[in-house]
């Protein structure tokens, strides 16, 4: 069930959020402007010392949310981010042991792939959405040849996604994008400036809704 509830708001919303390195105290702050937005997944990467206490965090003050953790690479990242409160599990690659592991756990995972291959595999495994990486050097061609062989598999296409392409994968056939740094204006990130993260916020949503198709 959480698995089915995962897929489809991450298709409705097509934008999954993606926080790499920030401050428990930023990402509390910033929740509450991502929710009013209209944002219902977040990924947190694991490398932060804080990207616990910041999962911990969404899950007791916005517990709506779904939150990811990111860039898990290892079975004791896996426990790291269960423990801490994680929804579900997004890997820059794919490992056997790790994905065998998130299945026993019966924790939906989103591993990272790069080749037709590589992709197919991971959905087999029982992957919730395969996320594409890196986005950028893939391109939107990629994407759009991907989906006749491969229509079957919803795609998330993290890395290089800006607001100029995201459009252009998502009308390639990509379920969603995750975005990163370019999800805020480096200034308003600096300065927690609320007003210009949720105008930066509200162009994302107009770019990821205003594409040709919705596949």
């Amino acid at each position: 069930m959480m698995n089915e509830k995962l897929i489809a708001c991450i298709q409705l919303e097509r934008i999954v959020p993606l926080f790499r390195k920030k401050s428990q105290a930023f990402i509390s702050a910033l929740v509450p402007v991502l929710a009013q937005t209209g944002f219902h997944t977040v990924e947190i990467t694991m490398e932060s010392s804080e990207a616990a206490a910041s999962i911990h965090a969404i899950k007791r003050d916005e517990p709506s949310i779904f939150v990811g953790a990111g860039t898990v690479k290892t079975v004791a990242d896996v426990d790291r981010a269960l423990d801490a409160g994680a929804d579900f599990i997004v890997t820059p690659i794919f490992d056997e042991t790790v994905i065998a592991y998130m299945n026993e756990k019966n924790v939906p995972f989103i591993p990272g792939a790069y080749s037709p291959s590589e992709i197919f595999h991971a959905y087999r495994q029982g992957a919730a959405l395969v996320k594409v990486f890196p986005g950028s050097t893939l391109g939107p061609d990629f994407i759009r040849n991907l989906r006749g062989p491969l229509s079957e598999i919803p795609l998330m296409v993290t890395g290089g996604i800006t607001l100029e392409n995201c459009a252009e994968f998502l009308d390639a056939g990509a379920a969603a994008v995750g975005v990163g740094s370019s999800l805020i204006p480096k200034q308003a990130v600096q300065g927690k400036d609320w007003a210009a993260a949720r105008h930066s916020l509200e162009a994302w949503k107009r770019a990821a809704h205003g594409t040709v198709k919705n596949k």
